[in-house]
């Protein structure tokens, strides 16, 4: 069942605002404390500001803390090797926590600028024809797929942080040099629980920023579909702008399949003709020689549904370079994290390890293989959304369109040529290639490392 656009934009909110108070959670993103704090001290004494640098430095000293003792670790312990390559497993995470955490921090403009701009200029349909694609199919798959993504996240790491209690032994999940004796009270409950903090942030900073990742790519794998879709039925647009081709437009209803497989969620529905409404838009005829009148049927209404597809399309180029803006320094920090993992991960899970232990290091492997496989899924398939505009244009009914429609057909097949690319600071590109190539890079570093074992 459909929903009104104001419902979807509600939906759309709520579920931004419900990612947003995470993000403040652990101090990811910063929080006005004045609606809390009494009326005479609001505003007064940059209390709002002091609380909320007092929180995030908690949260820093969580992550830093945790990083800098396994670093000690490394360097002044006489490990074993798979005592070795287990702190080293958590050294690469909780390292590479801090900048992924000050890049959260830092870029909360962008990514806000990237909301607004869903919620301003997103379409919440395609044109109007003989069938449509709707945001809210989107918005339905982007909130379940979100919700078991941070489920998946919380309790893959969480996993580790209640290993102590399921193996019954007075031991930290993550055992490493403490400057104090932390087996005895209360150091080792302190100890305890600041490790089960650094988990829940390990979780919910990688969690959040892929479910903020997942949330931009899918909506605008949707508005490509929705592109695509008024392309293919753009004569059909023309006539309901028209006004007198209902019995046409019925006829031609009634004996078109709808073939979901050319877009991503596969879900469209039919157009309601008896209360459809025409896309408003108006359009300049163009001053045409005598040898360019041909094919006029319907061509003012041709042109103005055309206008608006190049209209969407420009958006939706823009959007993409802002997404990559956003999240170029981002991507590159999430593969060389993810290459780390799956090289220390493989070695690990080769050993001899308890089970108990063995089960943690596989359930990391398989959530850093389905993250890596996540990135690279999403920026290759909206790779291919970019592509596809062109193919669509193709298939409208072009050939039966006059010199205006024409014209304006080059200007959306240039701009179709162009890739749409999400990068790793500009270096990488984030797609299946890419992922087979991280594979095999951390599959060598493996056996080097077995070899000098």
């Amino acid at each position: 069942m459909l929903r009104s656009n104001s419902e979807d934009d509600q939906t759309l909110s709520l579920n931004f605002r419900m990612l947003e108070r995470i993000l403040r959670l652990i101090a990811l993103w910063p929080t006005d404390y004045n609606p809390y704090l009494p009326k005479y001290l609001r505003g007064r004494y940059f209390l709002s500001e002091l609380i909320d640098t007092c929180y995030l430095l908690f949260w820093c000293f969580i992550c830093v803390h945790i990083a800098v003792f396994h670093i000690v670790s490394i360097v002044a312990l006489d490990l074993s090797y798979d005592e070795l390559f287990l702190i080293l497993i958590t050294t690469s995470i909780y390292s590479i926590m801090v900048p992924l955490s000050a890049y959260l921090r830092v870029y909360e403009s962008n990514i806000r600028q990237l909301y607004e701009f869903t919620i301003r200029h997103f379409r919440k349909r395609s044109a109007a024809g003989i069938h449509y694609i709707s945001i809210s199919s989107s918005i339905r798959v982007t909130n379940r797929y979100q919700f078991w993504w941070l489920v998946i996240c919380v309790l893959g790491t969480m996993h580790w942080a209640i290993y102590p209690i399921l193996s019954q032994e007075r031991t930290l999940p993550f055992p490493c040099w403490y400057p104090v004796d932390v087996q005895q009270s209360p150091m080792y409950e302190l100890a305890y629980i600041f490790q089960v903090l650094g988990q829940l942030q390990v979780s919910l900073v990688y969690g959040l920023a892929g479910a903020l990742f997942m949330v931009f790519v899918f909506m605008t794998c949707s508005q490509f579909d929705m592109l695509c879709c008024s392309l293919t039925n753009i004569r059909q647009s023309a006539m309901i702008l028209n006004g007198n081709y209902r019995t046409e437009l019925r006829h031609h209803q009634d004996n078109h399949e709808l073939d979901t497989r050319e877009y991503v969620l596969k879900e469209i529905f039919r157009e309601d003709l008896d209360n459809v409404e025409s896309t408003k838009t108006t359009s300049k005829l163009d001053q045409l020689s005598p040898a360019q009148t041909y094919l006029m049927e319907l061509s003012p209404e041709l042109t103005c549904v055309l206008e608006d597809c190049i209209t969407h399309h420009l958006l939706l180029l823009r959007f993409c370079q802002l997404l990559e803006n956003c999240y170029h320094p981002y991507v590159l920090l999430k593969l060389f994290q993810i290459l780390l993992l799956l090289c220390f991960l493989s070695f690990m899970a080769t050993e001899s390890l308890s089970t108990m232990k063995l089960i943690n290091v596989l359930e990391y492997f398989m959530l850093t293989m389905t993250e890596l496989y996540l990135y690279c899924f999403l920026g290759q398939i909206l790779m291919n959304q970019g592509f596809k505009v062109g193919d669509a244009l193709w298939k409208s009914p072009w050939h039966l369109c006059g010199a205006s429609y024409r014209r304006r057909m080059l200007i959306i097949l240039m701009n179709a040529q162009r890739p749409v690319r999400l990068t790793g600071l500009k270096l990488y590109e984030l797609n299946l290639e890419t992922y087979y190539t991280v594979l095999k890079a951390a599959f060598s570093y493996y056996t080097i490392i077995k070899k000098f074992r």
